[in-house]
C-alpha cells in the first residue's frame, strides 16, 4: 500500500495509511527438537545446525521484504532511516537472521549508502540493526508464562471437554508417538514438535519409516493434535491476555502515540521477527484463529488508516504465502474490517495485561 489509487496495493480510497506494525514467521528451518530413535538426529544431517535457518528460509525473507517495500514504500521513502522504521527479534538465530534477510530486501542501498565501492556485497546490502533481548525476558514476544498462566492451563486442560476427549480418544497414538520417538510424548506441544520434526525431514528428502509417513498424512491424528497446539495456550481471556497480550498492547499503544502525535522517534512502522506461536497466539486471542500451521514468512499485518474528516482506524491482514499480493482485511470481531481503537480497547479489555499480571499470587 504505497498511497492512494497507487500499484497493485492501492488503499483506492480517501483513507491514508499513516503506520503499521507487522509480525512474521521466519523463513523455513532445520528440525528443532531430535528424539532418541530419530535415525537422523545428528546435527551433520543438517547444514548450519539444528534449529537453524534453511537457506530457502533466507530466499523466503528476502522476497517478504521486497514484498514490505512494496506495500510500505511510500511510508518508509528510499532510504532507511532509524526514525522511520525499528525491527525487533526473539533471541533466536533463525530470527535474527530471518530480520536481516528481510531487510536485504526492503532496504537495497541507494547509490550514496553503498559503503564499500570495491566490495560487491555493500552495492545490495547494508547493515541494519535488529533489536532482541533475552528470551526469559521477552514478555512481549513470548508472553509471561508465569504460576498464574501455568495454573490457568493446566485448569483449561483439565476442565475442557474437547481436550479432554483428545486425549482419550487418542490415547493410543500417544502411546505408539512414545514407542517411536523414544521418548514420553503426553503433551500437545510434544505431538506438535514430533509432527514438525517428520514433516521437515520428510520434504528434504530423509528416508522415513513406514509408520512416520503413516503418521503424518494429511488430515490424519497427528496434524489435528498438532495444530492443537497452537490454540490451546491462548484458549481463554487469562491465558491470551498472558501469552499474547503484551504485544497487542504494545502495538496499540504505539497506534496510540501515533495519533496523538507523541511517537518518539515518530517511526513509520515496526516489525516483529517471531515464530508460528507468536502469530496463531494473536489471532486466537482475537477470535480469529482457525486450525493451521501458520506457514514459514507468513506475517500479521497492524495498519492504521486516518480520514479526510481526521478520524482514526486500524485494518489487520493476514499474508500466508508469497503469491498474495492483495490482501483482505480480517473481519475482527465485534469490531470489523475497520476497528477503531475505543472500540478494541471496549471488545477485548480483558486480554490486555497491566502491572498485576506479573504478580502471582
Amino acid at each position: 500500500m504505497d498511497g492512494k489509487n497507487e500499484g497493485p496495493n492501492c488503499i483506492c480510497n480517501d483513507d491514508e495509511l499513516i503506520f503499521a506494525n507487522v509480525i512474521y514467521r521466519h523463513g523455513c528451518r532445520n528440525i528443532d527438537r531430535v528424539f532418541p530413535n530419530d535415525p537422523h538426529k545428528d546435527e551433520i544431517n543438517w547444514p548450519g545446525g539444528i534449529r537453524q535457518l534453511r537457506n530457502e528460509g533466507k530466499q523466503q525473507q528476502y522476497k517478504l521484504g521486497q514484498y514490505f517495500r512494496r506495500r510500505y514504500g511510500k511510508l518508509l521513502g528510499p532510504k532507511y532511516s532509524s526514525n522511520k522504521v525499528y525491527v525487533r527479534s526473539s533471541d533466536f538465530d533463525r530470527t535474527l537472521m530471518s530480520a536481516q534477510a528481510n531487510l536485504c530486501g526492503l532496504f537495497a542501498p541507494t547509490k550514496d549508502e553503498v559503503w564499500n565501492e570495491e566490495l560487491p556485497l555493500a552495492k545490495i546490502w547494508q547493515p541494519i540493526p535488529v533489536h532482541t533481548v533475552p528470551q526469559k525476558d521477552d514478555y512481549v514476544i513470548f508472553g509471561l508464562k508465569n504460576a498464574k498462566y501455568e495454573a490457568e492451563l493446566k485448569k483449561f486442560m483439565s476442565e475442557s471437554p474437547e481436550i479432554q476427549t483428545i486425549l482419550t480418544q487418542h490415547a493410543d497414538k500417544f502411546k505408539l508417538w512414545s514407542q517411536m520417538s523414544g521418548l514420553d510424548i503426553v503433551t500437545f506441544n510434544d505431538v506438535q514438535q514430533l509432527y514438525d520434526t517428520y514433516n521437515i525431514e520428510n520434504w528434504t528428502n530423509k528416508p522415513l519409516s513406514e509408520d512416520a509417513k503413516k503418521e503424518i498424512e494429511p488430515n490424519g491424528v497427528m496434524e489435528y493434535v498438532a495444530k492443537w497446539h497452537f490454540k490451546l495456550e491462548s484458549a481463554t481471556p487469562l491465558l491470551a491476555r498472558l501469552r499474547s497480550g503484551f504485544l497487542l498492547k504494545e502495538i496499540l499503544e504505539h497506534f496510540t502515540q501515533k495519533i496523538n502525535k507523541t511517537l518518539q522517534p515518530d517511526r513509520s512502522i515496526f516489525f516483529y521477527s517471531a515464530h508460528d506461536s507468536t502469530i496463531s497466539y494473536v489471532l486466537n486471542s482475537l477470535g480469529l484463529f482457525e486450525l493451521h500451521f501458520p506457514p514459514f514468512a507468513s506475517s500479521l499485518h497492524f495498519e492504521l488508516y486516518r480520514t479526510s474528516k481526521n478520524e482514526h482506524y486500524f485494518q489487520l491482514f493476514y499474508r500466508k504465502s508469497e503469491n498474495e499480493e492483495i490482501l483482505t482485511p480480517l473481519n475482527i470481531p465485534n469490531c470489523g474490517e475497520k476497528c477503531t481503537l475505543d472500540q478494541f480497547y471496549k471488545v477485548y479489555s480483558a486480554i490486555i495485561p497491566d502491572e498485576s499480571d506479573f504478580k502471582c499470587d
